[in-house]
């Protein structure tokens, strides 16, 4: 490795700072466009991976991160962007999605514009290692350059104040926790009340007082050690579904899922198959303006959640969207709202073997949503819109509404 020069021209996908350096390109977390660095590069293929050693001169768009996780000596790896304005932030990310749509789908798109909300305290949901030694129980997450270093967090800045009480009252009763000594747990805020899912462990007899200890939690499930998870203590009302159904940013969701119901409704459709439909929420609100939806979700438990708020005709399926698409075509639109991964490449044959008047594709991912469009090539982008669901950090959510090149 050498220590070298570097100017900071933009930043990538994952929040990567990219310069160049003798015909390398060179990916440097932690850094602001416009950012002169002197960075230690060494060379992995055909990039280069720099370490910052030092600012040389700060970008116009660098500013201080606001946590006290973020830099040494935690050096916390929930968040890439804390150095970097939030406007520049919102820009790097619609640069994010063009450019892969300009490098994966070979399709040239306007700058998207992006919606967002506000950049603290909008997380309800966060998910935790729990760790045991010395004598002492601490739970937090890990460094972004050391997967194995998990530092005691105090707090997290993005991330609603409710579930950072809800995390403090737990670990104030760690002690009724199950042994050993790497566990994992998730608070999710819904409803007004907490709720808590741990993972590990292989025996719990201490549960009675671990409930009792921190009355507020409204459910708990359990996946011990090789398991599947099982709800081990529900308060909650009848009717309200579980932890996975939380909205992580509940203002930005809510302003996608209105959007990408408005254009459905825009094809005037009678029937919409709404792909990986998750707890419903779009099929539902499909469904109350009289459109007829077959909503398909691998998971269960939301599935039976989905079932419940539609009426026939419309119903809910649990099955891998890719083994079910053929036999649920034709339908006026299809919504697809897939995992990171995307869609499997069987779903993008079947829309283009029975094409509906239109796909509403919710992403998480713009990498593998231009490789999804790329698969489409008699497709034509009509919209595009940019979400910012995760500020401070990489992560950004895109509608691409797609309809035949004929139309």
């Amino acid at each position: 490795m050498s220590l070298v020069q570097l100017e900071v021209a933009s930043l990538a996908a994952g929040g990567d700072g990219v310069s160049r350096h003798d015909g390398l390109v060179v990916f440097t977390p932690r850094v602001a466009p416009g950012d002169l660095i002197e960075a230690e590069v060494r060379v992995e293929g055909r990039v280069g991976r720099g370490t910052v050693a030092r600012v040389v001169r700060s970008g116009a768009s660098r500013v201080a991160p606001a946590c006290a996780h973020y830099e040494a000596p935690d050096r916390c790896g929930g968040c890439q962007l804390q150095q970097v304005e939030i406007g520049a932030q919102r820009e790097a990310k619609r640069r994010m999605v063009a450019d892969a749509f300009a490098r994966i789908a070979r399709r040239t798109v306007d700058l998207p514009p992006i919606h967002a909300g506000d950049p603290w305290r909008y997380r309800r949901a966060l998910t935790l290692a729990i760790r045991r030694g010395d004598g002492r129980t601490w739970a937090g997450l890990r460094a972004f350059d050391d997967p194995e270093a998990v530092f005691a967090l105090d707090d997290c800045l993005i991330t609603d104040a409710r579930v950072m009480d809800a995390w403090r009252a737990i670990l104030a009763a760690a002690a009724h926790l199950p042994e050993g000594p790497r566990l994992r747990g998730t608070v999710r805020w819904l409803d007004d009340r907490p709720l808590f899912v741990l993972e590990g462990g292989t025996d719990w007899p201490a549960l009675h007082a671990f409930l009792e200890a921190v009355p507020a939690l409204a459910a708990v499930w359990w996946q011990a050690d090789g398991k599947r998870r099982r709800l081990v203590a529900d308060r909650r009302p009848a009717g309200v579904p579980g932890a996975s159904f939380a909205q992580v940013n509940a203002e930005v969701a809510g302003r996608m899922q209105a959007d990408v119901v408005a254009h459905v409704l825009a094809h005037a459709p009678a029937q919409v198959l709404d792909a990986y439909s998750g707890g419903g929420d779009t099929a539902a609100a499909l469904a109350a303006q009289g459109v007829r939806v077959t909503a398909v979700e691998l998971d269960e438990e939301a599935t039976a959640w989905a079932a419940t708020r539609l009426a026939p005709p419309s119903r809910a399926i649990a099955a891998r969207v890719e083994d079910v698409i053929t036999r649920l075509l034709p339908a006026d639109v299809v919504v697809l709202n897939p995992p990171r991964a995307g869609v499997d490449a069987r779903v993008t044959a079947a829309l283009a073997q029975r094409p509906p008047r239109a796909i509403v594709y919710v992403s998480c991912d713009p990498a593998t949503l231009a490789r999804d469009v790329a698969r489409l090539p008699g497709w034509r982008v009509a919209s595009l819109a940019c979400y910012d669901m995760f500020p401070q950090t990489a992560h950004v959510e895109t509608v691409c509404e797609l309809v035949p090149e004929a139309a």
